[in-house]
């Protein structure tokens, strides 16, 4: 009877015991599922907070899609403008990275822009009060604004981007679209070539015929292109350093940065006699393309003596002018960063 008696208080005290345990063990289980989930939560943030989620700028306007990239801290590109018909002007018809993928901040969102037509339509009468929008595509960036703010008008905008056929610099598209009717002093936004994509750029040969040297130097490089080398000609009685040839010739399409041959006439040279028999020895000449300073020197050999007469430094294709005193027989010699450039008999 009373073994009995003690087994039957054994079992609750074993019960409790096993409670005891059980609870421990739920508690502990509980709290290592709690550490792991605010551990992976602070890990998430910490992995996400250098990036953002991309999002979808695809069937926006591409002011739209800068604007909302910008915000997020990506840098929108126009990768590419193609044509289609059933789409407005300027909107995003596609994108990369695809919307909804993580990115780091300051990631290139390249898009796919619908750039239209050149085709204009017919003039209209605009509202009172109201500024027709004219038409600007297909015109230089610099045309495009003097129209723009001829007709009261100011640009906005301006994204470059690609193109096969328009030659850097000019409009592709414009937005509000031509024929418009928006309020004196709006903005239009321009969408502007880059050239081709991955290509040489070619640019169009001016014409420098007739131009002094230093004047053709000036226009070639407007037109990014270089004075390549220069010929001396026969003045025959014409002053002396104007453009009488060129090549290539103008109007051809050459690659931008191209260095053009000139023909450019002889300057005569006079000497003037001072009272002791001295003359004055005056030289022109242009220096060659040189991405590094050119250190110039000239040196003069006759009955004075031998004496550096110039010596400056220079940008490759500067125009060098020099003027020196000279007695006698002689000659005079040019050095180039030290080495012998050229030189010439003085009589």
């Amino acid at each position: 009877m009373r073994q009995e008696r003690r087994e039957g208080q054994k079992k609750p005290r074993l019960l409790e015991f096993l409670g005891r345990v059980f609870g421990a063990a739920l508690l502990f289980g509980l709290g290592l599922f709690v550490s792991f989930f605010v551990g992976f939560v602070l890990f998430e943030g910490y992995v996400g907070s250098g990036s953002v989620l991309v999002p979808d700028v695809r069937n926006m306007t591409l002011l739209e899609a800068i604007n909302k990239a910008t915000r997020l801290g990506l840098r929108l590109e126009v990768e590419r403008v193609t044509s289609d018909s059933g789409a407005p002007p300027l909107a995003v018809l596609d994108q990369n990275p695809p919307p909804g993928t993580r990115a780091k901040r300051n990631t290139r969102l390249q898009v796919v822009v619908n750039g239209g037509t050149l085709s204009g339509s017919m003039p209209m009468t605009p509202q009172k009060g109201q500024v027709l929008l004219p038409d600007v595509r297909g015109k230089s960036l610099e045309e495009a604004q003097s129209i723009l703010e001829g007709n009261g008008l100011r640009v906005g905008r301006v994204v470059e981007a690609s193109h096969d056929t328009l030659p850097r610099g000019y409009v592709i598209s414009q937005n509000p679209l031509p024929q418009t009717e928006v309020a004196p002093g709006s903005l239009v936004h321009l969408l502007v070539s880059a050239g081709k994509a991955g290509g040489v750029e070619e640019v169009e040969v001016p014409d420098v015929v007739g131009l002094r040297l230093e004047e053709a130097q000036e226009v070639l490089a407007r037109n990014g292109l270089v004075v390549g080398s220069v010929e001396e000609v026969s003045s025959e009685g014409r002053p002396g350093g104007i453009v009488v040839g060129q090549s290539p010739q103008a109007g051809e399409l050459v690659p931008r940065g191209e260095g053009l041959r000139l023909q450019v006439t002889r300057v005569q040279e006079r000497p003037q006699t001072e009272a002791d028999g001295r003359k004055t020895l005056n030289l022109r000449f242009v220096l060659p393309s040189s991405q590094n300073p050119i250190t110039v020197q000239v040196v003069v050999q006759d009955e004075l003596g031998e004496r550096v007469v110039y010596e400056r430094e220079h940008r490759g294709e500067d125009l060098v002018e020099v003027s020196a005193l000279t007695r006698g027989q002689g000659k005079v010699t040019i050095f180039l960063n030290g080495y012998y450039y050229w030189e010439k008999k003085i009589d």
